[in-house]
């Protein structure tokens, strides 16, 4: 995502400041908000068989997560996000995410979650 597109998105969404090692959601809670870091990193954890939190992906500003549970149609996130430094993020409501993914013509939907499925991080789901 470009500075561009960011600067035009934070006209019509919220944003938040993340204070560093603050758990933004955790594994297995019910599907919210989506976001887009803008500022810091945060890391994506998944539990693993014996109890540990495994490192998944490094999330840098620009990038967007908390919203693969929505295209990938699961009701609960699919891993814990924790601030790795103090961060800022948009917020993309969760109601806003569904409304486009509803639009979405159902064969890039499918797409999307084949390929979404098939990844390193999500392919264990």
């Amino acid at each position: 995502m470009d500075l561009n597109a960011v600067e035009q998105l934070k006209k019509v969404l919220s944003s938040i400041t993340i204070e560093k090692d603050h758990i933004i959601y955790e594994e297995g809670e019910p599907i919210g908000d989506g976001y887009i870091l803008s500022l810091g990193k945060v890391q994506l954890f998944k539990s693993t068989s014996d109890g540990r939190l495994a490192e998944k992906q490094t999330i840098s500003a620009m990038q967007v997560f908390g919203v693969w549970n929505s295209i990938l149609g699961n009701n609960v996130r699919l891993f814990t996000a924790k601030a790795l430094e103090k961060s800022s993020a948009l917020i993309i409501p969760k109601a806003t995410l569904e409304k486009k993914l509803s639009t979405l013509d159902p064969f890039l939907r499918l797409l999307f979650r084949q390929a979404l499925s098939n990844s390193e991080n999500f392919g264990s789901l």
